[in-house]
């Protein structure tokens, strides 16, 4: 399944108009075919020291072809991927464990139909919950464009046309936390997220407030915070409140730092988005520092280390002296590793890149750290599709003992 991504998806689907459909006809030429840019002079990977815990051991395809993502204490993770039917569904494994069991598949008091798309998972930290993005029974499309339902599934993977649920691990029980609609004024017409703190007791999370993209070039995001809490066994979100950033119209949360305060987002006070930044917030003080500060390079997709050290994001950094590769008809990206501490910052893939054996069509989505800190799993974006890859690091990278 293809995960949520504004503002990858947004790339090739979020927009509307005229420009939408120029972005659709020439999305395939963007992404169909390997660049034909200028192969780099280095051609294999630097050899990084034995010894070093971030050196990548192994980059592969993913076994399971689905985004990956392990539960808070890693004994097991939920897969996102379609069905037989094409309809985006989430199913629970466990690692050492044959097969996967449907968790949304089977329809149950107060879900969503089984011919919803269900994406976005997010688990709670005590495991009992998934935070999920379903597609509402009822929306409106644009004209024209809407009649497509490739581009619909474009726009739910968006965040678009949703509505925020929470479901137990059996599927079995589920509750609706938002009741977001189409063409109201002040309502909100689909989000992306949950970031969720560490210790489960809040939740940031952003959602479309305005999708006049003449306005604003990837439409108006709120970034919003609430209490998460359970009366009488049911999830809830409660106490919220905007604590949007002043200046930024585009936002969206990553995770959050082993702090509780400090969310990890993308966003960018630029009327042209394209060279959005990743950002911390502290949702205590409303500080905000950018980590990236590349206002021509387009950094998106932040996630912390289990550790809080070290920050996954794609970017196109390794690209930086091409001023094509951050625009959206032309964006390459790659996946860089950032120390938060010291500043350092590697190249982890090399998909635009000849002489590499991960190199060809498509380019680094977003990714997500295992709970041990030794692996990653990650998604290019080879559109209209996914592939979906793991790698694998010489130690804990993720998940240094302290210092």
């Amino acid at each position: 399944m293809k995960p949520s991504s504004p503002l990858l998806k947004t790339v090739v689907y979020a927009r509307t108009g005229h420009a939408a459909i120029l972005l659709a006809l020439a999305v395939g030429a963007a992404f169909g075919e390997p660049q034909r840019s200028r192969p780099p002079a280095r051609q294999e990977r630097t050899r990084q020291p034995d010894d070093d815990p971030c050196s990548v051991r192994e980059l592969r395809k993913s076994d399971i072809q689905g985004f990956k993502v392990y539960s808070p204490d890693g004994s097991r993770y939920v897969i996102n991927k379609e069905d037989e039917h094409g309809t985006a569904q989430i199913y629970l494994g466990g690692d050492g464990k044959p097969g996967l069991t449907c968790i949304t598949c089977e329809e149950r008091p107060n879900g969503p139909k089984r011919k919803r798309f269900k994406m976005q998972p997010r688990w709670h930290p005590s495991g009992r919950w998934l935070f999920l993005a379903v597609e509402r029974d009822k929306f409106s499309a644009p004209p024209i464009l809407g009649w497509s339902r490739k581009y619909v599934e474009g726009q739910l993977q968006n965040g678009i046309f949703t509505n925020m649920y929470a479901v137990s691990l059996d599927g079995k029980q589920w509750h609706r936390l938002t009741d977001f609609k189409s063409g109201v004024k002040g309502t909100p017409d689909g989000y992306t997220g949950p970031a969720i703190t560490r210790d489960g007791r809040k939740a940031v999370w952003s959602q479309i407030v305005d999708g006049n993209v003449l306005k604003y070039s990837f439409g108006r995001w709120q970034l919003m915070l609430a209490d998460f809490e359970e009366r009488n066994g049911a999830p809830a979100l409660v106490n919220r409140r905007d604590i949007t950033p002043k200046g930024m119209h585009w936002n969206e949360p990553g995770s959050f730092h082993p702090d509780n305060e400090t969310v990890l987002f993308t966003g960018s006070t630029q009327k042209d988005a394209q060279g959005m930044d990743i950002h911390t917030l502290n949702i205590r003080t409303g500080a905000v520092k950018n980590l990236t500060n590349s206002p021509t390079v387009w950094d998106e997709h932040g996630v912390w280390s289990p550790d809080g050290r070290k920050v996954l994001f794609m970017s196109a950094h390794p690209y930086r002296d091409d001023p094509k590769a951050s625009k959206i008809m032309s964006i390459k990206t790659e996946f860089m590793l950032l120390d938060a501490e010291t500043g350092d910052l590697r190249q982890l893939t090399h998909f635009k890149e000849k002489g590499y054996p991960e190199y060809g069509a498509g380019i680094a989505a977003n990714g997500d750290w295992s709970p041990d800190g030794r692996s990653l799993s990650l998604n290019r974006l080879v559109f209209p599709n996914y592939e979906y890859w793991d790698i694998h690091f010489q130690g804990a990278c993720g998940n240094q003992p302290l210092r």
